[in-house]
């Protein structure tokens, strides 16, 4: 396990060889994107015996440092109402540092490293007077790293192809001995996995 977390740094600081001349030729602005965060997932879900997993989105916007340097901010989850309650699940956010590794024609690739905050979000519907609740749990934190290709239809506008890789100390819960219920608290590290492979629409600006 720890040889993989160190597979992140290098891959992130490591010296990939490219073009100078190409990436300053590409107009490196902020950019705001949107799309599907969980296609993998929630195709496999479908072919589990288990219940379907909820689609997800996410949401990013990307803000220019210099030629090919950018912080990114970010945020997903899948939402859904059931039973009177509004379930934000798997929500998570971060914010990574960015590096362009290579410009080519429509072609854009670069990767990041930062860190990601997580937990499922639920709000109770208000009814008969009384006071709306907020509620969260199974919290997790830790180092997000992700790579991502962007391929430009026209100048402002591309299509966002992304793989995320988070690793981190997570909330679970266990069953007791006494009861059976999930009702004992635990904390152990995880690979986090929802958005192997996010696919979405950016716009730049």
């Amino acid at each position: 396990m720890k040889k993989f977390i160190l597979i992140f740094f290098v891959i992130f600081f490591f010296n990939i060889s490219y073009s100078q001349k190409t990436i300053d030729k590409k107009e490196n602005l902020n950019a705001i994107s949107f799309g599907w965060s969980n296609p993998v997932s929630l195709i496999q879900s479908v072919f589990e015996s288990d219940s379907i997993e909820k689609i997800g989105f996410y949401l990013d916007y990307s803000l220019k440092i210099d030629s090919i340097k950018f912080v990114r901010f970010h945020i997903k989850n899948s939402p859904f109402i059931e039973n009177n309650k509004l379930t934000l699940s798997n929500f998570l956010s971060s914010i990574d540092y960015i590096k362009l590794i290579l410009t080519k024609n429509k072609v854009v690739l670069g990767h990041g490293l930062g860190f990601y905050f997580r937990c499922n979000i639920y709000r109770s519907q208000v009814s008969n007077g009384l006071r709306t609740v907020w509620s969260s749990d199974y919290f997790g934190a830790g180092i997000q790293y992700h790579i991502f290709i962007d391929y430009f239809i026209r100048k402002d506008l591309s299509l966002n192809i992304i793989t995320h890789l988070n690793f981190g100390l997570h909330q679970f819960y266990g069953n007791t001995i006494n009861n059976g219920n999930y009702s004992q608290e635990y904390w152990k590290p995880k690979f986090e996995n929802q958005q192997l492979i996010s696919l979405g629409i950016k716009k730049h600006f």
